[in-house]
């Protein structure tokens, strides 16, 4: 089955560094010409995938469960899009830049540990196709294949998923999108009678979700803001903590250098005291000494 084997072999190559990518493609269509000239043909029109778009595709195949999650909050936001449940899009929007947010950093522990580090930009085009996936039902199902080309980008609601990832087109033997044609099963009088009142129903709902999301976005920094406010507060209470503690510290040394001076001031006193004694005992038996020695001049 020549679409099997497409996909085997487009997975094979996609899973590559982009900088080994084009000559592994070769090498892999210059093989099959002898046997499959189509399968050839669509092997070597395989697009090289940008930086953003082969990282993403590599959590596609190493980090499954959590794109998994991803993409099932995205299928909740559409819903909640759809019902115009102003509530849950605050609550929803707020996860989804969570969500991203981390998925984007592990894809950049994810290229360090697969040995081709990743500059911010690209994470940057990573986090925008993640998001683009979760905006997206068939950009979701694009996500998936881990086949896509180039990185994507939400324009409202819609996806554009023209050469952004590669899967069997069938006997001409070429490599297309994965993007399901549009289903025309009204005539095409009823599309276009239906086309303004369509567009101005997702032009409406483009604003709430847009007025809900900025609500989200104007919550969460006023929230962020009150977070740092109280690390500062906590931050000083400790600091004052810390201030009071080495006073105290300081006090009872003082204190107990105090209670030594005059311990010392005591032990001072008590001893001139003494020695004042002593000097008064000394100067009387002089006298008395002298006195004696008078008395016995005088008898003489």
């Amino acid at each position: 089955m020549a679409d099997d084997a497409f996909a085997d072999l487009a997975n094979e190559l996609y899973e590559l560094p982009p900088d080994e990518f084009t000559a592994a493609r070769n090498a892999r269509a210059k093989e099959l010409r002898g046997s499959d000239r189509d399968l050839a043909n669509a092997v070597g029109e395989l697009r090289r995938p940008s930086a953003p778009a082969w990282l993403v595709n590599q959590l596609a195949r190493h980090r499954s469960d959590e794109l998994a999650q991803l993409l099932q909050l995205g299928e909740q936001l559409r819903e909640a899009q759809a019902e115009v449940d102003a509530s849950a899009l605050v609550a929803l929007a707020k996860e989804r830049r969570k969500v991203v947010r981390a998925l984007a950093q592990d894809a950049g522990e994810l290229a360090e540990q697969l040995g081709h580090p990743v500059r911010g930009p690209v994470l940057d085009d990573v986090a925008d196709t993640l998001q683009a996936a979760m905006t997206d039902a068939a950009a979701s199902e694009a996500l998936l294949t881990g086949r896509l080309t180039r990185s994507l980008e939400a324009i409202g609601t819609e996806v554009d998923l023209t050469d952004a990832v590669a899967a069997w087109s069938g006997a001409d033997g070429s490599a297309r999108s994965s993007r399901p044609a549009p289903h025309d099963e009204v005539g095409e009088h009823r599309a276009k009678k239906q086309r303004k009142a369509d567009e101005a129903e997702a032009a409406k709902r483009a604003a709430e979700v847009a007025k809900a999301e900025q609500a989200a976005s104007t919550a969460e920094d006023a929230a962020d803001e009150a977070s740092a406010r109280v690390d500062d507060a906590h931050a000083a209470v400790k600091e004052a903590a810390s201030a009071r503690d080495e006073l105290r510290k300081a006090l009872t040394e003082l204190e107990q250098r105090l209670a030594e001076a005059e311990q010392a001031l005591a032990e001072s006193e008590r001893t001139a005291g003494e020695r004042e004694q002593e000097r008064d005992a000394a100067a009387s038996t002089a006298e008395a000494a002298r006195a004696s020695a008078d008395e016995l001049a005088a008898r003489d």
